[in-house]
């Protein structure tokens, strides 16, 4: 039943455009405070210096269209280092981590929870040229 609840508690978070997290492989939204992002420098540790720091709605609605558009992919997953770690705060207080590879404009990006390094997901390509966009403005 708490399942449930939680469930329709993200449902109603997308409709009001705020940022998602990843549940037990499966994405619903929450709503978010911050959003942080950093090169990453490897799996495992988030880099603590230069991060960039997203708490306006219109910049984290960049990141909540990543997670809400993000499409987990079958099969096994053999991923070289990510490019950036990114960090999301919630209103609770609780934080997802995300490992993310950036595409090139008009291509997919691959996002991965860190606690769940077996499944990737693709994220479309109009949404990596949001996030380029929202990193190129940094």
């Amino acid at each position: 039943m708490k399942r449930k609840g939680k469930w329709i508690t993200g449902i109603a978070a997308l409709t009001v455009g705020l940022l998602g997290g990843c549940d037990t492989n499966e994405l619903i939204a929450e709503d978010v405070t911050e959003v942080r992002i950093a090169e990453s420098v490897d799996f495992g540790r988030f880099h603590e210096h230069d991060v960039i720091t997203y708490n306006e709605l219109a910049d984290v609605k960049v990141f909540a269209d990543m997670i809400r558009n993000a499409e987990q992919q079958p099969g096994i997953v053999n991923m070289a280092t990510p490019e950036y770690d990114v960090e999301v705060q919630y209103q609770d207080e609780t934080v997802d981590r995300y490992y993310v590879w950036l595409g090139e404009l008009g291509m997919p990006t691959s996002i991965m929870d860190v606690n769940d390094t077996h499944t990737v997901y693709l994220v479309p390509a109009d949404v990596t040229d949001e996030l380029i966009r929202l990193l190129e403005h940094e």
